[in-house]
């Protein structure tokens, strides 16, 4: 895949992200604390910390916010005694979700992966 198609795959992913977190934000407003999607991140969460986390060019505590919000997440769709999920932790969430794709925004502008 040439460069411009990679940039073009890599906005549109990371326009998602931003959506999914103005989503995020609007199910804080009306109290809905569980997710709205269900899929599978044990492929992407390993190859995080593979290839950004281990080499350095990401903190590790973003790989800590990505595990905690997988956590939650999985705990919520699929525990019959899961904890409780409120407010403070919804919004504790999303505000690292927030900094987490701030973070990777960053990282792909100074990787030339966006422009």
């Amino acid at each position: 895949m040439e460069l411009d198609a990679k940039r073009a795959v890599v906005r549109v992913r990371l326009d998602k992200a931003h959506d999914d977190l103005r989503t995020a934000r609007e199910m804080l407003k009306i109290q809905g604390w569980r997710d709205i999607e269900r899929a599978k991140h044990s492929g992407v969460m390993s190859a995080f910390g593979e290839f950004l986390v281990k080499p350095g060019l990401i903190e590790p505590e973003y790989a800590r916010i990505y595990a905690d919000a997988r956590e939650w997440r999985e705990e919520q769709d699929y525990s019959d005694a899961a904890r409780s999920l409120g407010e403070s932790t919804a919004t504790q969430i999303v505000n690292d979700a927030e900094r987490f794709v701030t973070r990777l925004e960053r990282y792909l502008r100074e990787a030339r992966a966006i422009e």
